[in-house]
């Protein structure tokens, strides 16, 4: 079955979630926290995207983002997911690492219940894993404490300064691949002194999602917030009145080897849209359809050399320039 073509427009709300294709990659240490602060702020660049809320889990993270260029916006999470897989080569030696599933899930959310429910949805993440009891426990890096402690404003930015690592500056973990506390310590410690780095600002505008559906007001901003709190801890008993055997808790968590064998459930379908109103979920579904159905006659177009304008939010294709005959691209990739 074909992919579906995505289309992204400046100013929606994007879930974007990406999965190892096994095993956990990254255990929640001080040492994870530090090399993915420093690929999150690295991959932000350039105004790339609005960074809103997040958890990184040891198998996959949850990203709510808003484009702020769409022809950018597929740059960083496939640099964050670079940057990820370096680093967990550095840290095991490892030369080649094929780590995450092809394609992430990348699904706009376009109503403001839907985006609450996502926002819910995701802070819950370490709780239903049965991780710790509370997102308030969770030592992996999230924008928790963020969204929490912010002013009341669409406009409210957190700003982090972080050191993104070259994977020559990444040691090698002991043969176990687990680090004790005081190893963790110490890794940080050496991370920290490196200069084979690039500085950046890990920058969150933990609210910003509320400005397209016109929610600006601050009293109006504070309830929503303090309803998505409200909500997580609510679905947080349930899950801890439901559980059948203890979480792991922080130690456990932190102590666990990186890369830990373990096979995950089955695979999810890829969904372009996260919408309860079936109406609008089906305008958007057909919408993209006639821009898919645009893109294919563009594509035609250009291989004919005909003047082609491509719609607003849409990936183009590579074509080799006028002239690039196949006997040069045959000689090209000969040499």
């Amino acid at each position: 079955m074909p992919r579906a073509r995505r289309v992204y427009k400046n100013s929606a709300v994007y879930e974007v979630v990406s999965r190892a294709r096994e095993g956990l990659p990254l255990p929640p240490t001080e040492t994870t926290n530090e090399i993915l602060a420093g690929i999150y702020g690295r991959a932000q660049r350039d105004d790339r995207v609005l960074l809103c809320n997040f958890v990184e889990m040891n198998n996959h993270h949850h990203i709510l983002a808003m484009p702020k260029t769409p022809e950018l916006f597929t740059h960083f999470y496939k640099e964050l997911k670079k940057g990820i897989t370096e680093s967990v080569k550095a840290l095991l030696g490892l030369s080649q690492l094929s780590l995450w599933e092809r394609r992430s899930t990348v699904a706009v959310v376009p109503t403001l219940e839907d985006v609450i429910e996502r926002l819910v949805y995701i802070f819950c993440n370490p709780t239903k894993a049965g991780l710790v009891e509370s997102i308030d426990e969770f030592p992996g890096l999230s924008s928790w404490h963020a969204f929490k402690t912010c002013e009341p404003s669409v406009e409210a930015t957190v700003s982090v300064p972080v050191r993104c690592y070259h994977k020559a500056a990444i040691p090698r973990l002991p043969n176990d691949d687990t680090l004790t506390e005081e190893e963790d310590n110490r890794f940080v410690s050496y991370l920290q002194c490196s200069e084979n780095v690039f500085e950046h600002e890990l920058v969150l505008k933990p609210l910003a999602w509320l400005e397209p559906f016109g929610v600006t007001d601050p009293k109006t901003i504070q309830a929503v917030r303090e309803r998505v709190i409200k909500s997580v801890y609510e679905e947080e008993a349930k899950y801890r009145r439901n559980r059948t055997r203890p979480v792991m808790g922080v130690q456990h968590l932190r102590r666990q080897p990186y890369f830990k064998p373990h096979k995950p459930a089955k695979r999810e379908r890829k969904i372009f849209v996260i919408c309860s109103d079936t109406e609008l979920r089906q305008r958007i579904i057909s919408f993209v359809r006639q821009i898919a159905e645009k893109c294919r006659r563009c594509y035609e177009d250009l291989k004919q050399g005909l003047p082609v304008v491509w719609p607003d939010g849409v990936f183009i294709p590579w074509l080799p320039p006028r002239g690039f005959s196949s006997f040069s691209r045959e000689v090209l990739f000969r040499t």
